[in-house]
C-alpha cells in the first residue's frame, strides 16, 4: 500500500509499505499531481546461487507530463530514500533512480530458497525544485517548515508590504534576517519603521512576492516569476544567493533573442557570472547577434558594453 503526501509546491512524500509474500519483488504506482504521468516504484531482492542477498534494491520510474513544470534535466532531481531508518539519495541511471538497502532475509528464507511474508517499509522524498530542500537535517526541516507556515498564515504579521491596491503581510524579524536592506531600514528611525507600512513603487507584486517566499522558504520558484525582474529586486535587497540563483536559470536559457537583453542586466546588476556566459554565447553567434535591432541600441546607449563584446567576437 502506497500514500503520497504534497509537501510543498515541487516536493512529495510517499510512504511505501508492502507485506512480502512469496514473491521476492514488488511494484505500485502513485500520482504526482500536475508533475507527472506516472510514477512506478518498484523493489527486487538480489539474488545469487539460489540464495536472496542482503540487498534489496529499491527502483522509482517517473514520466513527467509534457509541461513546463517538467525539470529542466533529469538529474538535478533529487530523491531521498529511508528504509529502517537508513537515508539513501537515490542515484539516477538509465532514466530511474535506484537504491540499495541491506535486509536481513536470512531470518525471512528457507533452506529452498524462498521468502517468507514480513513486512518492508520505504519512506521516499521527491524534490523537483532542483535546491535539494530535503537534504537539510531534520531539526533544520521543522524549523523551515515552520516558517513555511507563517508564510502561508500571516500568523502574527507585523509589517505591510503596499502595492497600489494590494498588500502582502510579513514578519519584521523574518525578512530582516533575509535582507540587509531590510533590516536596515526596520532598525533605524525610517518611517517603515515607525509605521510597518513599506510602500513599493518599483516592483512587481508577483516579484517581491517571490523575493520574501524566498527568504521563508529558500524556495523562489523561478518557473512562475520574471526572472529578470527578480535578479533586479535581489540586487537592490542585497540577496546575493537569490540573484545567484536567478543569474544560474537566466544563463540555461540563453539564446540570441535574450543575448542583449541579459548582458545589459548582467551589467547593471553586477552579475559576472551571467555577463560572461552571455558574452561566451554572443561571441559564438557574433553574426546573428550583430544583425539584430537591439544590438545597434547597445551600441548607442552602452558603448563600454558593447566595446568587450566585440572584443570577445574578435577573439573568439
Amino acid at each position: 500500500m502506497a500514500s503520497m503526501q504534497k509537501i510543498r509546491e515541487g516536493i512529495f512524500k510517499i510512504s511505501w509499505m508492502n507485506l512480502i509474500p512469496s514473491t521476492p519483488s514488488s511494484n505500485v504506482e502513485v500520482i504526482l499531481p500536475e508533475i507527472a504521468e506516472s510514477c512506478k516504484l518498484s523493489y527486487e531482492y538480489i539474488k545469487q546461487n539460489g540464495l536472496y542477498l542482503k540487498e534489496v534494491v529499491l527502483e522509482i520510474d517517473i514520466v513527467f507530463s509534457p509541461t513546463n513544470k517538467k525539470p529542466r534535466n533529469l538529474d538535478t532531481v533529487t530523491i531521498l530514500a529511508s528504509k529502517d531508518g537508513k537515508n539513501q539519495i537515490m542515484k539516477f541511471e538509465n532514466s530511474k533512480w535506484k537504491a540499495a538497502f541491506n535486509n536481513n532475509v536470512q531470518d525471512h528464507q528457507c533452506h529452498c530458497g524462498k521468502l517468507s511474508g514480513f513486512n518492508l517499509n520505504f519512506e521516499i522524498v521527491i524534490d523537483l525544485t532542483s535546491n535539494s530542500t530535503i537534504l537539510v537535517k531534520k531539526e533544520s526541516k521543522h524549523v523551515l517548515d515552520n516558517l513555511w507556515n507563517f508564510w502561508m498564515e500571516k500568523t502574527l504579521a507585523d509589517v505591510t508590504f503596499k502595492f497600489k491596491e494590494q498588500v502582502i503581510k510579513a514578519h519584521t524579524l523574518i525578512v530582516a534576517s533575509g535582507s540587509p536592506v531590510l533590516c536596515a531600514m526596520f532598525q533605524n528611525d525610517f518611517q517603515e519603521k515607525l509605521e510597518k507600512i513599506v510602500e513599493i513603487k518599483d516592483i512587481q507584486l508577483n516579484v517581491f512576492d517571490h523575493l520574501l517566499r524566498y527568504i521563508y522558504t529558500g524556495d523562489a520558484d523561478l518557473d512562475n516569476v520574471d526572472v529578470p525582474g527578480l535578479l533586479a529586486a535581489s540586487e537592490k535587497y542585497g540577496m546575493d544567493s537569490l540573484k545567484e540563483e536567478c543569474a544560474l536559470r537566466l544563463s540555461q536559457d540563453l539564446n540570441v533573442e535574450n543575448a542583449v537583453r541579459n548582458l545589459v542586466l548582467a551589467h547593471l546588476h553586477n552579475s559576472p557570472k551571467l555577463q560572461k556566459s552571455t558574452l561566451d554565447l554572443m561571441s559564438r553567434n557574433a553574426k546573428a547577434i550583430c544583425s539584430r535591432r537591439d544590438w545597434m541600441e547597445l551600441i548607442k546607449k552602452y558603448p563600454e558594453l558593447s566595446f568587450a563584446a566585440m572584443q570577445m567576437m574578435v577573439n573568439w
